[in-house]
């Protein structure tokens, strides 16, 4: 079981693995550095998968459905 956190979810559309990289370099590089009230909260993030079966392409079609989830915590 997972702690109780507030969560950040980043919503990921696109071909994988490219999209979820692509977000996940954002979130690091570009998002947690302007939120001056939070801070990463733990060691892990959290990725959920869409079916792939939704989707003519699979995890390839560019409409493939995918959440980051990442803790964060008051400074």
């Amino acid at each position: 079981m997972l702690p109780a956190f507030t969560w950040a979810v980043f919503l990921v559309k696109g071909s994988m693995p490219d999209a979820l990289q692509d977000v996940n370099k954002k979130i690091f590089s570009e998002w947690m550095p302007a939120i001056g009230d939070y801070e990463f909260a733990a060691g892990y993030c959290i990725e959920m998968y869409d079916d792939p079966a939704n989707y003519p392409k699979g995890t390839e079609d560019e409409n493939y459905y995918t959440e980051i989830w990442v803790p964060v915590k008051k400074r």
